[in-house]
């Protein structure tokens, strides 16, 4: 644990250093294809690639489209000859509906490849299709994914990842048919289309689920750790908040990651993962708030905080009423309100830092890895970079951190309770100790006004000339009084001298006695009738009834139980 704190105040203390960092393995995580081979006039010349050294290509360039062109007979055979005028469009990813063409429609996408011989063997891997596609190489068709369509209604569009082997030939032609009718951004491969090696692809697919799944599994269990503490300690909203972000988060990173989906749910429409990347968005971002102005409540508006969470409310409704089409449209939207979300999560952590929360720097810095997590995000939906591990291992790093943060907060504020509970002690110890002083007074009073209504009652006796009254026989009585005073306290200071070791180790044993507790105990270990305790206390014999009552109950001694009898033993 030590390290881990040194690790987090470097950290905290270098917070500037972090956010280079990040910006630096966000920029390198980009692909580099400056010096890899682009497609020239519809064709990829990857003869000259070394595979062995670099077993990953990035696809770039303008390679051949045909809009509204169908390269199939009725039979559904391929026939090149249907392909009459060809576009240009941009890969890496080529969609049409980012590239002038109409969104909804069908179209055949054409790449010519030009290769070694006897090259090791390669895979064609389409991280992710907009629509449903068959592939063609050579002439001779390579699979269906989903199923094409001219129509709407009987188009069936294909999510998971698609990996084609690469036949062994110098040259390769391939065709894509591709229909779309469900995507703001027209249809094609989207994301970041590679070629490589067998070797490579077959690690990858065997890895990515795996590291997707453990990914998965630890912030789902962070998740249940945070909504479990929210029950266990007294309600906290920032636990439930966190929690139910992680959970919801999670959804969003399997829906847009896609690989551990499909693996469990190979036959899961395209409708409901797309529908599902928007609720998780949605949710994820308005619980962050939610959370942020828990942890530091009061500088945002109770109206601000309605307002964020019905604005994610209404955005679900309209995803899962709405077609998939019209759905997607609301996706610059995300943008907009991602960027509300940071805006106000950044205001309340400064407004806490400026009046030196606890830990608000930390929350600061950790809210940079999720402005650089939800950049990566939305850059990547937007096809201006190309990310593979970004968005999942920064995510989990964020949860982490949280996790930890807030099982610091936890700490502190059970310190203050305990450090609180210590001081309500001692104030009860200090109003027990008052209250019994106030009792002594009360007793003391009492006696000296009995004393003094007695001498009042002689004086009108002497005043009334009653001869049984003498002036005499007041001294007298005064005299009494102060003779019978110093006696009893006399006895008082020779009890507590004779029984100064018996007050020590019973103290040792019931450190919750009070000093009248104390001064009742010495009187009952020597036997003392109830009528000479009141007497020596001032009090009456039902004062001192009720007092055996309660040290009984402090004692903690049974009915059975002699009480005088146990004190001796003491």
């Amino acid at each position: 644990m030590s390290n881990l704190k040194r690790f987090c105040f470097s950290v905290c203390t270098n917070w500037n250093k972090l956010v280079f960092i990040l910006l630096a393995f966000l920029l390198s995580s980009c692909t580099n294809t400056s010096e890899s081979p682009t497609i020239m006039n519809g064709e990829l010349d990857i003869s000259k690639w070394n595979f062995k050294k670099f077993p990953e290509l990035n696809i770039q360039g303008e390679g051949l489209f045909y809009w509204k062109q169908w390269p199939l007979d009725s039979l559904g055979n391929y026939n090149e000859s249907l392909l009459q005028k060809p576009e240009e469009l941009k890969w890496s990813s080529p969609l049409w509906g980012t590239q002038g063409f109409p969104r909804q429609g069908y179209g055949t996408f054409r790449l010519l490849i030009k290769k070694r011989k006897g090259e090791i063997p390669l895979v064609l891997n389409i991280g992710r299709l907009l629509g449903a596609t068959d592939i063609w190489i050579n002439g001779e068709k390579k699979g269906s994914f989903g199923q094409i369509s001219k129509d709407r209604e009987e188009e069936k569009p294909f999510g998971p990842q698609i990996h084609i082997d690469l036949p062994n030939s110098e040259k390769l032609d391939l065709v894509f048919v591709v229909s779309s009718h469900n995507s703001r951004l027209g249809g094609g491969p989207a994301l970041q289309n590679v070629i490589q090696t067998k070797k490579l692809n077959s690690k990858n697919q065997k890895a990515n689920p795996l590291i997707e799944g453990l990914i998965t599994f630890l912030i789902i269990i962070f998740g249940m750790f945070q909504i479990y503490w929210y029950f266990s300690f007294n309600r906290e909203l920032h636990f439930l908040y966190f929690g139910l972000f992680c959970l919801i988060g999670v959804s969003r990173q399997l829906f847009v990651g896609e690989t551990l989906i499909y693996s469990f749910f190979p036959d899961i429409s395209f409708e409901i993962v797309q529908r599902m990347r928007y609720v998780g968005y949605f949710g994820g971002l308005s619980l962050i708030i939610l959370y942020y102005n828990s942890l530091y409540p009061n500088y945002i508006k109770k109206s601000i905080v309605k307002i964020i969470c019905l604005i994610p409310v209404l955005g679900v409704l309209y995803v899962l009423v709405v077609p998939i089409f019209y759905g997607t449209f609301i996706a610059p939207f995300f943008q907009i309100y991602g960027l509300l979300s940071i805006s106000l999560g950044t205001y309340i952590i400064t407004k806490a830092i400026k009046d030196k929360k606890p830990y608000a720097k930390w929350v600061l810095i950790i809210l940079i890895i999720q402005v650089s997590v939800f950049a990566n995000d939305i850059l990547t939906a937007m096809l201006i970079i190309h990310t593979k591990f970004v968005i999942n291992y920064s995510f989990l790093c964020y949860i982490i951190f949280h996790v930890y943060l807030n099982h610091r907060f936890q700490a502190e504020k059970q310190k203050l309770l305990n450090e609180l509970y210590s001081n309500i002690s001692t104030l009860k110890s200090d109003i027990d100790y008052k209250i019994e002083e106030i009792e002594n007074l009360k007793k003391d009073t009492f006696q000296q006004i009995k004393s003094k209504e007695r001498m009042v009652d002689n004086l009108k006796k002497v005043a009334a000339a009653d001869e049984k009254v003498s002036i005499q026989s007041l001294i007298a009585d005064l005299k009494s009084e102060l003779l019978e005073d110093n006696q009893l306290v006399n006895i008082k200071n020779d009890i507590e001298g004779i029984n100064k070791d018996f007050v020590q180790r019973i103290k040792k044993i019931h450190p919750n006695l009070t000093k009248t507790d104390l001064e009742i105990c010495m009187y009952i270990r020597l036997s003392l009738e109830r009528k000479e305790i009141a007497r020596l206390r001032y009090t009456t014999v039902a004062a001192v009834k009720k007092s055996r009552y309660r040290l009984r109950k402090k004692l903690e001694l049974e009915v059975e139980d002699d009480l005088e009898k146990y004190l001796k033993s003491i």
